[in-house]
């Protein structure tokens, strides 16, 4: 197994950890329902704002055709 995947199976393996036992918290306690929304309300933002915004898939198809007509 690579280091890459290594890393990455053990931060997944933490969150799913994590994310279990705020399932599990939040079936015992109502009020941390809210709690669970808030966070995954600003998860949502957090992951917008770090995500790289795709680009539009016409205007890379027009780009490369753009370039291939300069081309020649």
């Amino acid at each position: 197994m690579k280091r890459q995947d290594e890393v990455l199976h053990l931060v997944a393996g933490v969150a799913d950890l994590i994310a279990e036992r705020l399932r599990g918290a939040a079936r015992l306690l109502p009020a941390l329902t809210e709690v669970r929304e808030e966070l995954r309300a600003r998860g949502e933002l957090a992951l917008k704002r770090a995500a790289p915004a795709s680009e539009a898939h016409m205007e890379i198809l027009a780009r490369r055709a753009a370039e291939r007509h300069f081309r020649g």
